[in-house]
């Protein structure tokens, strides 16, 4: 019986180090929490739009980590590239190699994000990842909305709104919906950015039900289209 005890003991101290979190962030205004939103205001007129995020170890050893990109919702025709110590093109999702941080240390230097909206008016969203390269599910990301607007264009918070209940969801889910301008749709992403369901909406405002039931288990981000463009992004949690 001892042993017993003594090897679910174990089992859970490897399970706790193998999902525990490793790495934080934050910028110069402080702490940024894990999977969180951040704001970064832009003109469609402008080159890049950047975000820098700091990386911190909060462990006694140094960690060999990587950067993963997920460009979670896109308007067409911009596009996106990273820095995680050197610069990549926008075809390239995940950097090559690790930047090692050393224990209880910060990494204030390698990390950019670059949106480039080519003069095009919206908002796109990007995931950035960074993960331990050893163990992946050792991971922090933030979730950046690049807007880019003219002078004097209400940003996305202020003319659309989107919610959905419940959320977590198992089954039937209704989304809330309302803006200045006609909506057109309601498109839900993977992780990966893949659209995998597309609904119609008609006005300015109103409600529509959804079944997850063929969506498998795992977080997707639910966009309110308007005049062609995401208005609005937020996250869904599907649980079977």
């Amino acid at each position: 019986m001892k042993k017993f005890l003594l090897f679910v003991y174990l089992l859970g101290i490897v399970s706790y180090l193998g999902y525990s979190q490793s790495l934080t962030l934050s910028n110069e205004n402080g702490p940024v929490a894990n999977d969180s939103y951040i704001n970064v205001l832009g003109l469609p007129t402008d080159d890049e739009i950047v975000v820098e995020l700091n990386i911190t170890n909060t462990t006694a050893e140094p960690i060999p980590v990587l950067c993963k990109k997920v460009e979670v919702n896109m308007v067409s025709g911009t596009a996106s590239l990273f820095c995680w110590g050197l610069c990549f093109a926008p075809n390239v999702f995940v950097s090559p190699d690790p930047i090692t941080i050393n224990g209880n240390s910060t990494n204030d230097a390698d990390f950019s994000g670059h949106y480039l909206p080519s003069g095009i008016p919206g908002m796109s969203v990007i995931r950035y990842v960074f993960y331990d390269e050893r163990n992946p599910a050792d991971s922090v990301c933030a979730n950046i909305n690049f807007q880019a607007y003219p002078l004097g264009i209400s940003t996305p918070s202020e003319k659309a709104s989107v919610s959905v209940y419940p959320n977590p969801a198992s089954g039937n889910v209704t989304f809330s919906y309302a803006s200045q301008d006609a909506a057109t749709s309601l498109v839900i992403r993977n992780l990966l950015g893949g659209m995998v369901k597309e609904i119609a909406l008609s006005g300015t405002s109103g409600k529509v039900a959804f079944n997850t039931g063929d969506l498998p288990s795992g977080i997707y981000f639910y966009s309110l289209i308007v005049n062609g463009n995401a208005a609005s992004t937020k996250k869904l949690v599907v649980r079977h």
